[in-house]
């Protein structure tokens, strides 16, 4: 006996020629049925059957299918996880400049999962995750100038990255962009402003930073 929503599913003319054009080997319409699979949209929810289909967009070169396949296998839904498959796919789809597909990739080459351990080519897909204004990226990029880790430590360079994802609202980014204006890293010490960016990072729930703003606040008092 079929469900309502499977009875939906068939009689639903625009499902029905999607279901078609992926049958028919659309990248595209693959991508978006394997999207349909795996949230439960129209179809009843498969994990399996969005693996099949985001892996059918995926041999097509579909940058959107291959990220979303290296995070299936990465995370081991629909299927067993796979690391070193992760990372093939999230190359393929970071070739193509999708910046969540870099960032990921960038973190298996910090972190040596699925690859080889290598901080170099961690740094350069973050730089180019960053570059696209990827604030993960850009938080994580400024870490590695701060700590020195893959490239020479750099604090004013730490600071520009934190600035950037800061502005777009990453709230560990604004903390730690408050703590280089409080002590001085990188740029010129500046409490005022360590103020501005702690509260920032406040506002969003960052109980550190209310504990900052507290205690700056009765110094300035």
């Amino acid at each position: 006996m079929k469900t309502e929503k499977e009875k939906g599913a068939i009689q639903d003319p625009a499902l029905s020629a999607l279901r078609q054009s992926a049958e028919g080997g659309d990248a595209e319409a693959q991508y978006q049925w394997a999207l349909r699979c795996e949230e439960g949209r129209g179809v009843p929810q498969s994990a399996k059957q969005a693996v099949e289909w985001f892996a059918r967009a995926a041999e097509q070169g579909h940058g959107p299918a291959q990220l979303s396949l290296g995070m299936l296998y990465e995370d081991g839904t629909g299927l067993s996880p796979n690391e070193v498959e992760a990372a093939r796919w999230y190359e393929r789809a970071a070739s193509q400049g999708i910046a969540e597909a870099q960032l990921y990739l960038a973190r298996l080459f910090a972190e040596g999962r699925g690859v080889e351990r290598d901080d170099g080519r961690a740094l350069a897909w973050y730089r180019k995750a960053a570059d696209q204004g990827e604030t993960d990226a850009q938080f994580e990029l400024a870490l590695l100038y701060a700590l020195g880790q893959g490239v020479e430590k750099d604090d004013a360079e730490a600071v520009r990255w934190y600035r950037l994802a800061a502005e777009q609202g990453h709230m560990d980014a604004q903390f730690n962009l408050a703590f280089m204006y409080e002590e001085g890293q990188g740029l010129p010490q500046d409490r005022k402003e360590a103020l501005v960016w702690y509260r920032k990072a406040a506002e969003q729930g960052d109980e550190e930073a209310q504990k900052k703003v507290a205690a700056l606040s009765g110094k300035r008092r």
